[in-house]
């Protein structure tokens, strides 16, 4: 029978496509991991993995075991979940998922309080725009604004949410506030875009329902913060929540425009892949987001 923490080393390995940072996000050295995989290579008889010198992939043979790993460890970690809870005592590492500016500006600071209350919880937060897989890549929770596009995803509301439309006020001093939608064709339009990214494309209402508007501009990312220096330096015009905003939504930094636009009902939202069993570690943290994010200072721009 073989050993999970190496099934665990393997499913990190195919998830990098490297030894190295594998061997960074389990803590291990890189040698440590390579004579782990050549070892389970060596007791299962086969090759799991193609090795360049450049990056690591899967092979055919190598897919299959990742995928019979992943249930492996994802029943490994229910389990243990379930023993967490028998104690009482909640403890162990919580993935998260949060977007860029969101999880550096709001989530983090929160996380760290809530260690203070239970500190041997352990968490893992990924700041990233990209819309992660939550299965493949073992996230416990992803905070996400808006709604989930896969019905398979638990969901708990957090908080409201407001976007808008801002620029620092020497930019629109020098080209003009927007006053219609169609305005924003003549604009700077600072857009995060990266591989699978629809965010070339902003939302509004009006009075016609919901209007999806396809823009361009001569700056590009795939960071909101990156976008949010350039709005600051009067490069342009951007649309982001308050919750990434809402410490240079003032009269010396950001200014909101076409405020008659801004989409309707957003929420920022908890999501989870579906579970028999929920750890009471994560249905504390979700509780305490909830309560710190009632209290936060975003709540003046809502």
């Amino acid at each position: 029978m073989y050993r999970i923490d190496d099934a665990e080393v393997f499913c990190q390995v195919v998830d990098q496509g490297s030894f190295s940072k594998a061997g960074r996000s389990l803590r291990l050295s890189t040698a440590v991991v390579s004579a782990r995989i050549a070892k389970l290579e060596e007791r299962l008889g086969i090759r799991l993995l193609n090795r360049t010198t450049r990056s690591v992939s899967a092979t055919e043979a190598g897919l299959v075991y990742y995928q019979a790993c992943v249930e492996i460890t994802a029943q490994m970690r229910d389990t243990l979940q379930r023993l967490d809870d028998i104690q009482n005592s909640p403890q162990g590492v919580i993935r998260i998922s949060a977007p860029d500016q969101l999880g550096r500006k709001v989530i983090a600071p929160i996380l760290g309080k809530f260690r203070q209350q239970y500190p041997s919880v352990d968490f893992r937060l990924h700041n990233s725009d990209r819309v992660v897989n939550l299965v493949e890549e073992s996230v416990d929770i992803a905070i996400r604004h808006g709604y989930p596009k896969s019905s398979s995803l638990v969901m708990r509301p957090l908080a409201q949410d407001r976007w808008v439309v801002a620029g620092h006020p020497d930019y629109l001093q020098r080209r003009g506030a927007p006053t219609s939608l169609e305005q924003l064709k003549e604009h700077d339009c600072l857009m995060l875009r990266f591989p699978g990214s629809l965010q070339f494309q902003w939302q509004f209402t009006t009075p016609a329902g919901r209007q999806m508007l396809r823009l361009f501009g001569g700056l590009e990312a795939s960071a909101a913060g990156v976008l949010q220096d350039w709005a600051t330096s009067g490069l342009g015009l951007i649309q982001q929540s308050v919750w990434a905003l809402y410490d240079v939504l003032d009269e010396a930094h950001l200014h909101s425009v076409l405020t008659q636009y801004e989409p309707a009902g957003l929420r920022i939202n908890a999501l989870m892949p579906e579970r028999e069993h929920r750890p009471t570690k994560i249905g504390l943290l979700l509780d305490f987001l909830e309560a710190e994010m009632a209290s936060h200072p975003a709540l003046h721009h809502l």
